[in-house]
Formats: C-alpha cells, structure tokens, sequence
C-alpha cells in the first residue's frame, strides 16, 4: 500500500478550501437561479435565529440545528445572508477538513485518495446540490453537508487503517460525531447509516473504535441539551414525527420502486447488487456484507431526499476500488475478479459524474455569472440585500388554472380527476390555482396589501399562511409566526399565536393548501368573516 503524505494531503485539502470558498465569497454575494423558496425558507430560519429563536423550540422543523448553526455564526459578525451562506460552508468545510484527512491518510491511496479529499470539499462547498441541471442554489445543501459526513464514517468503519497509522479511539470519536451531525442536521442518514458503522467497527474487531464512537456520539447528545435545555431533544422528534404525517412531504421525490427500478436508476441498483455479489465471490466477504448493510440506507437516503440524487455511487466506487484483489480469481459470468471489480468500480463513477460535475464546477460557474439580470430576492431588508435571484424568474407572477372554470363551453370536453378537485374552506369553494412562478412578487403584494384597508395589521401581527411557505412576514416587516413552520408538512404549528390566517386563492401547492385548511377546520377555531383580496382570504382569529 503507498501511503499518502500526511502533509501533502493536508496541504491538498486546505488548497482545495480556500479555491472554492474564495471563489464564493469573491463574487461579493450569492446569486441563484433556482429553488428560489428554498432560499427563502434558509433566510426565514437564519433570521429567526439570528434574532434568538431556536428551532424545534420556537418554531417548526425537521432539519437539525447543525444545519443552520455556521451559517446564524457567520450572519452574527456582520455578513450580508448571501456572503454569511458562503462563509458557512467554509466554516463546515474547516472543520471537516480532519475528519476527511484522516480517511484520506489512513484508509485510502493513490488516486482514490486525492479523489475522495477533492469531492467531498467540493461537497460541502458546492453552490448546487447536485444533479444534472446547471444551476445555482441553496436547496438541500445540508444533504451535501451529510453526505460528506456519511463519507468519513462509513469509510472509517469499514476499511481498515493501515497499520502503522492505527488510531482507533481517534477513528471512533471522528465517526460518532460525524454521526451525531447526520442526527442533528438530516437524520434519514444516521437512521440510514449508523448500523451499518456499527456493524463495520464490530466485523473487523474495532472495540475501542465503537466504544469511543458511542461516547462521542452521547456526548453530543448530552451537550445538545446542557446548552439547549432538557425539551430541545423531544421537540426535535416532535418536528421529525411532523414529516412522517405529511401527506404530501414525507417522500418529496419519485416513489421507492421507481428510486430503484426507472430508467435514470436501474442501472446504478444493478451495479449495487452485482457489487455485493462480486465481493463475496471474490472472497471479500465482510465488505460483501457491509455493502449489503449499506444498501437499505443508500436507497432510503436517495427515496427520501427531493431529486433522489444516488450520491452513494461515488462512495460505492471508493469502496470497491480499495478491493481489487490478485489476477485469477473468478467471479460472476466467470469474469476476473480485479477486472470485475474494477467495471463496477467504473460504471458506478459513471453514472455519478454527471453530478459530481455539476457540483464540483459550480463555484466556478458562480464566479463568472453576468449578473446583469438579477435582483435582490429582499431588498426591503439591508441585511438580505447580498442574495440575489434572477428577475424574470422572480419578477413574473405566473399561475397555472383550470380554463374549464373560466370558459362554460369547455366543460362537456373536460374529463375531471380528483386530483384537481376544487380546495373549500369553511364552505367556500376556492378558485383552481396553482402558482407557477413570482411567489415574492405576490407575497410582496400581500404584505403591502396587509397594512391597508381593509386589513389594517398592525407591525406586531402573526400570520398562519395555508401554504407550504411565505415571505409575507419578512416583505412586510412583521413578527414571525410563534411556533410556526418555515417550511409546511402538517397540523397547525403556532395557529396559537396567530392574529389571522391567510389563504391564498392561487397558492404555491394545491395539495399543501388542501391539507392545511383541513386542518384548521378540525382545530375549531373562532374566525371572524374573511377580509377579502383577489389573490388572498384573510381569517381574523377570535381569542377568548
């Protein structure tokens, strides 16, 4: 085995942190170009957070604190939202850059050494969370936070170190808490994972590697509350067990067989399968085995995350490329094990590179945006003023209605499906509207419209919005939602605070909309008669 240099190596990541990193914060702001309410939805909490608030605690939502923490730290010492996103992630990136290096010197060589150190900085300081479309955003960067986290403790757990570099406490504190973020930051990948770590200690006799895991991992856990309070645990499973009720959130991609089995997928669970096959031929048992562990997570991550991207091919690849074994094995179809092994190794970074790509050139592509046509997604807030969006994205207000209820002679053509069954609140019938595009344009409106007759809210006003989103708090400088939910899954979260609820006739989902008045409905709340507007119904709550 050639050993990598620990200090070329350390040289190597830092080089790759300031190249990237530099590359976002040089361009003196972040300009997107998709995903626009993700953005927003990041803004809401980081200011949420800023301002005091925790979350779980003081409003709803099932991505963990660490998700959010370097970037509240950066926004803390002055920077705008856009640059303080940035900084975050080099702040991330610092502080896995260890962690990285130690799998790096420890488990791996060659070229698969500086290939995995270059993709999983990448990872976290990417400007896109991966797929295949050129864009830039914000949405899910937290998922290529976990990957990189996944990375470092399955590769720790399941490759031995090689010997003269042994430091198993080391190895069981880095993978516990690489651990302990995936819970408090997505916990779909410690559910997914942790086992299977467990398991890669124990099969290769690791006790002090997983007894110093566990510990890490419960200290985490004990400093979480020492610093956060003993309900900040319990809330957080409150807020997870908020998406397992979602009708709509709960799986946000394509449905499981098709993760597993469509077009853009079959070949890479293939690859999966004949994977655990060939290394259990080729007398690799135990990490026949592990990968098998490993499948189930790899899956469920990929299912449950939106654009069921199949990152674990990159890792898949690693793994099997660290296995080769001598020429004169023979495997499945009677092919040669090494060649074999190597195909799997190669067909897997195929089908993966399309969004290591993306990733990897993303802060380059960011760096030589013309930015010409883009505006500040809230300019009405000095501290937001560096988060640019793309103005003919975000300027037009674009929705998508049934012309049959415009159009009478359309109707006997019309073949109907549930699906588009009209939304009705309280009896009323709402108009068959989905908004396609300009959500802060029209929550821009709303939030002006809010502080006129008939309305007249004053500055101190909470509101519950039937929606899966809105900015209407932050556009129109009032309090946020106690207890409220950023981001929309189920129930009612904060209706208790809340001075009135607006429904928009023309919503962002159909289907969230639907699910959240069902809701209020069966809260049995006082409402007053609706203030009306054409793009909204406003309900004053009556408190007793």
């Amino acid at each position: 085995m050639n050993k990598i240099s620990l200090g070329r190596y350390a040289g190597f990541l830092l080089v790759l942190i300031l190249l990237f990193g530099g590359l976002g914060l040089a361009r003196g702001g972040l300009y997107i170009d998709r995903h626009e309410g993700d953005a927003a939805h990041m803004v809401e909490i980081i200011l949420r957070m800023v301002q005091g608030q925790l979350p779980h605690l003081d409003f709803s939502t099932p991505i963990g604190i660490f998700a959010f923490l370097p970037i509240v730290a950066m926004s803390k010492l002055g920077l705008g939202i856009g640059e303080a996103f940035i900084a975050g992630q080099i702040l991330v990136a610092l502080c896995f850059a260890l962690p990285i290096w130690r799998v790096g010197t420890s488990r791996l060589t060659g070229l698969g050494a500086w290939a995995y150190g270059a993709v999983s900085v990448a990872m976290i300081l990417a400007l896109v969370h991966g797929e295949a479309i050129t864009a830039i955003s914000v949405s899910m960067y937290y998922n290529r936070w976990a990957w990189a986290a996944a990375y470092v403790a399955i590769l720790l757990a399941v490759l031995p170190p090689v010997p003269e570099r042994a430091a198993p406490r080391l190895d069981g504190i880095i993978a516990g808490v690489m651990l302990a973020l995936l819970a408090l930051s997505k916990p779909t990948y410690f559910v997914g994972f942790v086992l299977p770590v467990a398991f890669g200690f124990a099969t290769r006799g690791a006790w002090r590697s997983l007894s110093a895991g566990v510990l890490a991992g419960l200290l985490v856990a004990l400093a979480m509350i020492g610093i956060y309070g003993i309900d900040f645990l319990p809330a957080y499973v409150g807020d997870l067990l908020s998406v397992t009720r979602s009708e709509t959130r709960a799986a946000p991609g394509l449905p499981l067989l098709k993760v597993l089995n469509a077009p853009r997928f079959l070949v890479a669970t293939l690859t999966l399968v004949f994977s655990v096959i060939v290394l259990r031929q080729a007398r690799a048992e135990r990490l026949g085995l592990l990968l098998f562990l490993l499948a189930p997570g790899f899956v469920y991550v990929t299912y449950q995350n939106f654009g069921n991207d199949p990152k674990w091919l990159f890792l898949l690849c690693v793994l099997l490329m660290t296995q080769r074994p001598d020429r004169g094995a023979r495997v499945l179809f009677n092919a040669d094990a090494r060649n074999a092994i190597a195909a799997l190794a190669l067909v897997a970074f195929a089908l993966i590179v399309p969004s290591l790509q993306n990733i990897v050139t993303s802060p380059f592509r960011h760096m030589a945006l013309e930015t010409e046509d883009y505006v500040p997604q809230f300019a009405e807030v000095p501290e937001l003023g560096d988060l640019f969006v793309m103005s003919q994205r975000s300027g037009m207000v674009l929705g998508r209605t049934a012309l049959a209820d415009r159009y009478e002679g359309l109707k006997p053509y019309v073949i109907e499906d549930e699906r588009f069954e009209p939304v009705t609140f309280l009896g009323e019938t709402l108009p068959r509207c989905s908004l396609q595009a300009g959500d802060l344009a029209l929550h821009r409106y709303m939030a002006d419209r809010l502080k006129e007759p008939p309305f007249n809210f004053p500055p101190e006003s909470q509101f519950f919005m039937a929606d899966i989103a809105s900015a209407v708090w932050i556009l129109g400088g009032f309090e946020p939602l106690e207890g409220g939910a950023p981001w929309y899954y189920s129930g009612t979260p904060g209706i208790e605070h809340a001075d009135a609820i607006i429904v928009p006739t023309c919503p962002l989902d159909t289907e969230i909309e639907r699910n959240a008045l069902a809701a209020l409905e069966m809260a049995g709340l006082k409402l007053r008669p609706p203030l009306r507007d054409p793009m909204m119904l406003v309900y004053p709550i009556i408190r007793e």
